[in-house]
């Protein structure tokens, strides 16, 4: 009885949990689990946990896709966590973060998805995150604005697809980020209205530190659950978790130097003459280069963050500060950041019920943001100044006024300023600006783990951006934009969104060789912006002067108040079915019902998507050099809703007085959601043991009922300026290659090297007869030379301006008094690029890493108002060269008699061809351009050497640091506005900064 008592006790059957996760430490869901030799087996669920039912000294195997099949024999511990790792014959190891926050497997996945860890956000640190995602994911046009720290940045993926809206959808942790800002600038030398600012956005705000990776859903196929947020591609978050039975607190600090890179070149020869603002006065020498280059401060950015972090089986906790204080280059440009985070999880109810909270606090503060165009801008007197006087001159700004009992603009050589001269450092003083944020976002998100197969998850989240420009424009300003009491502009603006989900998620088997994941949920998301703008304006004015109060206003007429309000309400769902782990088949689809299309005829639209993968490395024997292949299609919807009020548009009252809607519905027409269809198919390889891989993706789209606004006829009943109609379309079809490498694979030296190709054509189509001449203008031009359009069979953003007209031989035409025939309208520019390369490398020598981007634009094209204006005022090399040459060469013709001009005074010519309203073809140049977009030379300290610190790390970083190539008098990656106008234009914005630091990291 003893010997029987003994072998029951060993044969006793005990269940048997944990975690499986990957070498990076993250959960792999739908890995395999097995008794060896025997018919139990299960798989990981969502969060890569398992139970299995197994007796002592029984074998367990754990198998995933790609990595090293793992095999343990069970003891007496009931919990065994196992780390699989990368497998020789595979690379296909990655669990990738998708729409909604779903983790799947990266080989079931129909579409393309790019991803970038932790490290690659914060390696070379920028205070605007997603600043160092350019170069580095195929498909991703990322182009700064140059309003320096804390600006906002356009990203276009796959090419513009919207008449109205571009921006990607930003998510974290599955939960839609509200995005929104107080607008960018439009105009075509900046906005006389409200002191021509650059709005900001949300996502600028946000610490990097707090993630842990960035996945990039590209195409329609990989958005559609986020149905019309997602009709312009995703970018996911993931906030970083905490593993379990670990403590840290990291440290890290950022410190770089900025400097005034690529500035125009100026002239040191001639001087000018008394009272005249251009400089095409007498051969003097002159402070030139120089002046300018002192003007430009060495600013400093300063981030430091710090986070804790505390984990045990059942609970979860992480705190996260990070403070980010930046000086500009611009004098009096200041930028101070704090973020605060927590994230709390917690499982309940033996392991079945997650919870997670997280809540981020951030409060920005810019003083004197730099602005671009003429208007309120230093640096347009920086660069046009009479150079008869040095900048030093215009330091004493201002000067006492006996008879005004205050003091005064003072301009050196100046009777009056006006909108275009104005001294600069008056305007870094007396019409100082400050940009505040204050942005919250709080989410719980809950799981319930109803069956191993079968996982609930509901979510709430709730953002806040308040958002307060002010500015204070001292009376002697040019009288075009301040009252001659002064000015004071207060525009408040506050956004919230309110977001909330129940999502059900299957995953499970039918049998040995069939599998099924699904989704099925529903959503809700509602958000409002109010907006308060107070401006004593032009005409009003103060009553005292330079009091900026709004008790000191003369009238109301300048105060306006704003609103907008959405919601949309969808349902979803999506499922994959697998075969034999190696066929697999993605249906998905959402219905949105959309506020904005209340009173239309379906305030409701339907998003599909299907698409099917094929791993054909397990399918058939391949050669013994591949590792992995693999083929993809989807095709898929997904679209946009429009602005709000359109279909219910209501009077305003305005200064007491009753102002019509500007748009309306057109009558007898019924606005629609904008749609847009994709089909996608890519291919996937690995070879050499996994030392060689290459992903490329072919992609082709058409967005219609694209949303426009037309003239309406002024006897409309309704009084509108506009109806509001659907019309034109936007074709896009384009390339993209990710290929990697590991060149060098050695205990010592690693070599690893990565290319991103995309290439992108689009057309405009279908523009309707309404519109001007076929085209729809983004950018009115008013009295300038160039506007940006969209013209029917040209690709998205073109730019137009006045060119020369010539003879039949191509010659220019001259009139008999030496003026310059130009040109109507005409393309003078397109600001697409034909193609976008990133290339990275990184290598590994002992303890030491060294990382470099390259990132380029090759094609397109790029106008310099900064470079007309500054040969029109004769501040430019250009003009010095000509006048110390004599003359400007020229192959033109006399209109009158055909008498060959083959040279210009250069005063005449540049008189003739600059400025703002010149011949504007002539300062367009390839927009071409290769840099060294990131570098970074590490060292990972011994943690021997080191007591009571687990890692340790420092690296000597630079941003931005030179060009190989460049053809442009500017840094053609930057923006005058990341709205949808003035691309590929620069008119006197801030030039971009080369940056150079220190990265300190420490974990203890």
């Amino acid at each position: 009885m003893i010997v029987f008592t003994a072998q029951v006790s060993l044969a006793q059957v005990k269940s048997v949990k944990g975690v499986i996760t990957d070498s990076d430490g993250m959960p792999l869901p739908g890995a395999s689990v097995a008794v060896q030799g025997g018919q139990k087996g299960t798989t990981t669920d969502f969060d890569g946990l398992y139970t299995i039912e197994a007796q002592k000294g029984q074998t367990l195997v754990f198998t995933y896709v790609g990595l090293e099949t793992q095999t343990i024999v069970v003891g007496d511990a009931a919990t065994i966590n196992v780390k699989l790792v990368q497998g020789a014959s595979n690379a296909l190891n990655e669990v990738v973060v998708t729409s909604l926050g779903i983790k799947k497997s990266r080989k079931s996945l129909a579409y393309a998805a790019q991803e970038l860890k932790g490290e690659e956000l914060t390696r070379v640190k920028d205070a605007n995150l997603i600043n160092t995602v350019a170069g580095k994911i195929a498909g991703v046009a990322v182009t700064r604005s140059s309003s320096g720290a804390g600006g906002t940045t356009k990203v276009v993926i796959r090419g513009n697809s919207s008449f109205v809206n571009n921006q990607p959808l930003y998510v974290i942790d599955g939960i839609p980020l509200y995005n929104g800002g107080a607008g960018q600038p439009n105009g075509t030398f900046g906005d006389l209205n409200g002191g021509n600012k650059d709005g900001g956005d949300v996502v600028s705000l946000i610490n990097p530190d707090d993630y842990e990776g960035m996945t990039v859903l590209k195409g329609a196929a990989a958005s559609v659950l986020y149905g019309s947020q997602g009709a312009n591609g995703v970018i996911l978050l993931s906030s970083k978790k905490v593993k379990a039975g670990s403590e840290s607190f990291n440290v890290n600090s950022v410190t770089t130097f900025e400097s005034a890179a690529y500035l125009p070149e100026f002239q040191s020869d001639y001087t000018s003459n008394a009272g005249d603002p251009r400089s095409w006065g007498a051969k003097q020498k002159v402070e030139g280069d120089k002046d300018i280059k002192d003007f430009f401060e060495v600013g400093n950015t300063q981030i430091t963050s710090m986070t804790f972090s505390k984990a045990t089986e059942g609970a979860s906790t992480a705190l996260s500060y990070a403070n980010t204080d930046s000086n500009g280059i611009v004098p009096g440009n200041h930028l101070k950041k704090n973020n605060f985070g927590i994230r709390q999880t917690s499982k309940f109810f033996n392991d079945k019920l997650s919870v997670a909270v997280t809540a981020n606090y951030v409060k920005q503060t810019i003083n004197n943001r730099p602005t671009n165009g003429l208007y309120f801008n230093p640096i347009a007197g920086v660069y046009s100044h009479p150079r008869a006087f040095t900048l030093n001159d215009l330091k004493t700004f201002e000067v006492f006024d006996p008879v005004k009992n205050m003091m005064q603009q003072n301009y050196p050589g100046f009777a009056a300023v006006n909108e275009s001269n104005e001294n600069p450092y008056w305007q870094i003083n007396r019409q100082k600006s400050v940009d505040t944020n204050n942005f919250f976002t709080g989410s719980i998100a809950l799981d319930y783990k109803i069956a191993e197969w079968f996982h609930l998850t509901s979510r709430y989240s709730y953002n806040r951006n308040e958002s307060n420009f002010q500015k204070g424009m001292y009376g002697s300003s040019a009288s075009s934009l301040v009252h001659p009491t002064g000015r004071y502009i207060n525009a408040n603006l506050i956004g919230t969104q309110n977001y909330a989900d129940l999502i059900a998620l299957f995953n499970t088997k039918f049998s040995e060789n069939f599998s099924f994941n699904g989704t099925l949920g529903t959503s809700i998301n509602h958000s409002k912006a109010n907006g308060l703008t107070v401006d004593s304006g032009i005409g009003g004015g103060l009553v005292y002067d330079n009091i900026f109060t709004l008790g000191n206003f003369v009238n109301n007429n300048g105060n306006v108040q704003t609103g907008a309000e959405r919601e949309v309400q969808s349902v979803f769902a999506a499922t994959t079915f697998g075969y034999k782990d190696y066929l697999f088949l993605d249906l998905a689809g959402r219905n949105d019902w959309s506020s904005t299309l209340a009173n239309t005829d379906s305030p409701g639209y339907f998003y599909p998507s299907v698409g099917a993968t094929a791993i054909l490395s397990e399918m058939a024997a391949m050669p013994e050099f591949i590792n992995y292949g693999k083929v993809r299609a989807t095709f898929a919807q997904v679209g946009n809703d429009i602005a709000s009020t359109i279909t219910s548009p209501t009077s305003g009252i305005v200064a007491g007085n009753l102002v019509n809607p500007p748009v309306g519905p057109k009558p007898g027409a019924s606005l629609k959601n904008e749609l847009k269809s994709e089909l996608e198919i890519g291919t996937e390889w690995r070879m050499f043991n996994n030392r060689l891989g290459f992903e490329v993706s072919y992609y082709t789209s058409d967005t219609k009922n694209q949303f426009l606004q037309v003239p309406a006829e002024s006897t409309n009943p309704n009084g509108y300026t506009n109806y509001a109609i659907n019309a034109g379309s936007i074709s896009n079809k384009g390339f993209e290659v990710v290929l990697f490498a590991d060149i060098v694979r050695g205990e010592k030296f690693n070599w690893e090297s990565r290319i991103n190709y995309s290439q992108n054509k689009s057309r405009v189509n279908d523009i309707p007869s309404e519109s001007t001449g076929g085209r729809i203008i983004l950018t009115d031009p008013g009295s300038n030379s160039y506007r940006y359009s969209l013209i029917e069979g040209r690709p998205f953003g073109v730019i137009e301006g006045y060119d020369f007209k010539r003879d039949a031989q191509g010659r220019i035409l001259v009139n008999d008094d030496n003026t310059l025939q130009r040109t109507d309208w005409t393309e003078i520019g397109n600001a697409n690029p034909d193609f976008m390369l990133g290339w990275s490398n990184t290598f590994k020598i002992g303890a030491f890493t060294a990382n470099v981007l390259l990132d380029g634009r090759f094609g397109g094209e790029v106008l310099s108002l900064t470079q007309a204006i500054n040969d029109f005022n004769g501040v430019s090399k250009a003009t010095g060269d000509a006048r110390n040459a004599g003359v400007v060469n020229i192959n033109g013709v006399k209109a009158s008699d055909g008498t060959p001009v083959t040279s210009m005074d250069p005063y005449e010519y540049y008189s003739n061809t600059a400025g703002r309203n010149g011949v504007s073809s002539q300062y367009i140049y390839d927009a071409t351009n290769v840099s060294v977009r990131e570098v970074s030379i590490g060292y990972t300290f011994n943690k021997a050497t080191l007591p009571f610190v687990q890692t340790a790390s420092i690296s000597l970083i630079a941003r931005n640091l030179f060009f190989i190539y460049k053809d442009a008098p500017f840094d053609p990656n930057v923006a005058l506005s990341t709205g949808e106008g003035l691309q590929g234009v620069d008119v006197f914005g801030m030039p971009s900064t080369r940056s150079i630091g220190l990265n300190l990291n420490l974990t203890f």
